[in-house]
């Protein structure tokens, strides 16, 4: 990137963060704050029975293969 480049991308952005209201929201606060909400609720949500019992399945085949190679 050249240096003219990268002044008026700086200028770009000065501007643009001057056109804030004191007070008033940036535009990314929003996106965050959806983003988590939405982490939030899957955090929330339940494991799945059948998932459970592929993980117990699979702590099952674990033990048994050291159980076979201890022998």
């Amino acid at each position: 990137m050249s240096d003219d480049e990268t002044r008026n991308k700086d200028k770009m952005t000065t501007a643009q963060s001057n056109n804030f209201r004191p007070g008033a929201m940036q535009p990314n606060a929003s996106i965050s704050r959806k983003l988590r909400e939405f982490y939030d609720a899957v955090q929330e949500e339940g494991i799945p029975d059948r998932f459970l019992e592929l993980l117990e399945r699979l702590d099952e085949a674990e033990k048994n293969a050291k159980a076979v190679k201890a022998k």
